[in-house]
């Protein structure tokens, strides 16, 4: 969002007169760069420009769970994906998209919005709420050690969500890894096509 509109969305907050700060944090978020948690352990962050020369290749994309299935997540993959169907695209041949709502609530507002339609258009596979991949329950887990799995839930554990290699990311980047095939981020300006040929 622009500025003006998180400015309003702040507008009438405002701590305490008498309030103490230990530290206070400046953050410019246009240096911010997309990062991945390698498998292991989310504490494993890495930026994705830094992955190495050879493109990490995935079998399975899973977008959602509880930690990433919310309103905004959905913003985030349908945003991403509609890109892709506008291009012509759809999930790559090599990978399975699972997308995963974290409520019914949610599941609702994107039938309302047509994401349901254009999840469908595009080659994913849509989940009902529950409990799913982070538990290794259900579509979106890994069969194999040799599989490579994107995953926008909070933990990648070994054996979390199947026997293979778990990398976690943003929505923006899950979606995007799904169609063009390896780890990606999502770069406003780079059509998806020219990733997916990459």
């Amino acid at each position: 969002m622009d500025r003006a509109e998180a400015a309003a969305l702040c507008e009438g907050l405002f701590s305490d007169p008498d309030a103490e700060y230990v530290k206070v944090i400046e953050i410019d978020a246009s240096a911010i760069r997309p990062m991945v948690a390698l498998p292991g352990d989310p504490g494993n962050g890495l930026f994705i420009d830094e992955l190495g020369a050879e493109p990490v290749r995935i079998d399975v994309a899973y977008a959602g769970s509880c930690t990433a299935g919310k309103k905004e997540d959905m913003d985030m993959y349908a945003a991403v994906l509609s890109g892709a169907h506008a291009e012509g695209l759809r999930v790559h041949p090599d990978v399975k998209l699972y997308i995963q709502c974290g409520s019914q609530d949610v599941r609702q507002y994107c039938e309302d919005r047509g994401y349901l339609a254009l999840f469908e258009q595009i080659g994913a596979e849509f989940i009902e709420p529950g409990c799913g991949a982070c538990i290794a329950a259900g579509p979106g887990t890994s069969r194999t050690r040799d599989e490579v799995t994107i995953s926008s839930q909070n933990r990648n554990f070994p054996g979390r969500s199947g026997p293979g290699q778990l990398y976690l990311a943003s929505p923006y980047t899950v979606a995007a890894s799904a169609i063009a095939g390896y780890i990606t981020e999502w770069r406003p300006g780079v059509t998806l096509r020219q990733l997916a040929e990459a």
